[in-house]
């Protein structure tokens, strides 16, 4: 299957790797090759950077979806079958918006969001913004909107995080020594506090200190209102698993030849392999590519000849020569790396060479040219 069928069959794609290597880009152009191809498309990113809004001529991008004008697609040279929409993702808010969903009542919902605890908790506990990709990706997927949602993932350190952030999410809201130091010192009070036992007497003390009672009281509110929530945020949490190895969702790894990035993706292939999860495709980006069919050798040869011709420019000719011998050793090393990370895939999987691009991209045409990659 080449990436043109992704595009023109899948109903989700998702795009990860490590930070740094083009992923919102790869994207935002794979969006755009949706919407050449007549599809209805949602391009979704997490990275707070004003790159995906520039790229796709917006002043800026939001929680909500946004299309992108026909007159702006135009004006780049454009015109797309179907539809071209960005958005981004606001991790806050789309956390309010499922407790609004398994929250048994509005007035429960409303205590949980009103909690001091809660609110830290949706802006700064580890793995909270790669849950809430997974949770927009799943609501956005339910909505029947979208022939195609193309989903930029979190620029965290390592590219498979966000496919542990619902099970971690699960873990830490179904953290039972938390709860069992916590619920007692709610129950006692203050006064009943001589009450505990020691153990927990000493924790508590030490606990105090660093926050005092009230962030301790949040703390054990929080735990005791989300108790009847807890089976309908894990089965969410299972449904966001299940839609990301369902036939319709493909993963395309964004990679470059560079070692650092290529290490992170072989760990990226085994993890998907674990998981049972097929790889739809792997693009290689910024890629060097030779300027011409010439080995090193040749080149030297050739730029030989040409300085014994040109005497009083010698020098400069072989300044040009090792200049283009060191882009052709350089090629070469990259299409070596990209074969042979592509031979230890041990499958046949589709890939696409991008290459340097002289400026960086940041318009609707640049995409266009991306994407002609894309195929």
């Amino acid at each position: 299957m080449s990436f043109s069928s992704l595009v023109a069959e899948k109903k989700i794609l998702v795009c990860c790797g490590s930070g740094g290597v083009g992923k919102t880009t790869v994207s935002a152009s794979f969006a755009l090759a949706g919407a050449m191809a007549g599809r209805k498309v949602l391009v979704c990113t997490i990275d707070p950077a004003r790159r995906l809004a520039d790229s796709l001529g917006l002043e800026a991008l939001g929680n909500k979806e946004t299309r992108i004008p026909d007159e702006t697609l135009e004006k780049a040279g454009i015109a797309p079958k179907g539809e071209l929409w960005g958005m981004m993702l606001d991790s806050k808010r789309t956390f309010d918006e499922l407790i609004h969903r398994i929250a048994p009542s509005e007035e429960a919902a409303a205590r949980v969001l009103e909690n001091a605890f809660y609110q830290n908790v949706t802006t700064a506990l580890a793995g909270s913004q790669e849950f809430s990709a997974m949770e927009k990706l799943y609501e956005l997927s339910t909505e029947q909107h979208w022939d195609l949602i193309v989903l930029d993932t979190p620029p965290t350190r390592h590219a498979l995080d966000f496919l542990d952030a619902p099970g971690k999410m699960t873990a830490f809201l179904d953290a039972r020594v938390i709860q069992w130091f916590v619920k007692p010192y709610l129950a006692a009070g203050k006064m009943g506090f001589k009450f505990i036992n020691r153990g927990a007497q000493m924790v508590f003390k030490l606990l105090e200190r660093a926050t005092g009672y009230q962030t301790l009281a949040d703390l054990a509110d929080f735990f005791l209102m989300f108790e009847g929530m807890y089976d309908g945020f894990r089965a969410r949490a299972q449904r966001v698993r299940d839609l990301l190895a369902c036939p319709e969702t493909a993963f395309v790894l964004v990679t470059s030849p560079q070692s650092p990035s290529l290490l992170e993706a072989r760990g990226f292939l085994e993890r998907l392999s674990a998981e049972g999860i097929p790889l739809g495709g792997v693009v290689f980006n910024r890629v060097v590519l030779p300027p011409t069919d010439m080995t090193s050798a040749e080149a030297a040869e050739l730029g030989e000849k040409a300085a014994k011709k040109l005497p009083d420019h010698a020098d400069a000719v072989r300044i040009l020569v090792n200049n283009l011998r060191l882009f052709i050793l350089l090629a070469q090393a990259d299409r070596r790396s990209m074969d042979r990370f592509l031979s230890d895939a041990g499958q046949r999987v589709v890939s696409a060479t991008i290459p340097f691009f002289a400026t960086d991209i940041h318009d609707l045409a640049g995409l266009a040219e991306l994407a002609g990659y894309l195929e």
